[in-house]
């Protein structure tokens, strides 16, 4: 079966996020601990210390460089985190999945590209915010800047996108760093 093949009436998939070779080796992680901190939609900051704390509970951890002085996520890396965390519910899910499914290997497929079309419609900026601009600075900081919404939604680049997914997976493989 064509991976990039779209059974779901839709545009074909452009980009692939999540592939089969993503979840080799997950079963390592054990146990698939839920998320029960408040906030698992919301975008807002408010809940940025428990998603955080939870993502460092499996391994997943923040980067440094994404954390102000006091331990909060920095403004501009807000897109970034919101995305980590949704990126690792995703894995998080379809490893579940996969882990019941056994060998039904046709079924994984399916729900992979599932998952890679979410993603691609729900992180991805379609509007140019996470654009770098010559001077180093992204279209939605100029937004901030005047006051205005700016990727109210925290939708990240496909290069991002690509980064995170790696980095989590990492993360998952690597475990909890005691």
């Amino acid at each position: 079966m064509d991976f990039k093949d779209n059974t779901l009436g839709r545009e074909p998939i452009e980009d692939t996020f999540l592939t089969p070779e993503h979840f080799e080796g997950l079963e390592a992680i054990g146990e698939i601990v839920p998320y029960s901190g408040e906030g698992s939609t919301s975008f807002t900051d408010k809940y940025d210390i428990p998603k955080m704390k939870y993502l460092e509970e499996i391994g997943v951890n923040t980067p440094g460089e994404w954390l102000t002085e006091t331990g909060n996520i920095k403004p501009e890396m807000r897109a970034l985190f919101v995305t980590m965390f949704i990126v690792t519910g995703n894995i998080l899910v379809t490893e579940d999945i996969k882990r019941t499914l056994g060998e039904d290997i046709t079924t994984f497929i399916e729900v992979l590209k599932e998952r890679n079309t979410q993603l691609i419609d729900g992180r991805l900026d379609k509007y140019g915010y996470r654009r770098v601009l010559p001077d180093g600075s992204l279209v939605e900081d100029r937004f901030k800047k005047r006051g205005l919404s700016a990727n109210p939604e925290k939708r990240v680049s496909s290069e991002e996108l690509h980064h995170i997914v790696g980095y989590v997976i990492q993360g998952l493989r690597e475990g909890k760093k005691e």
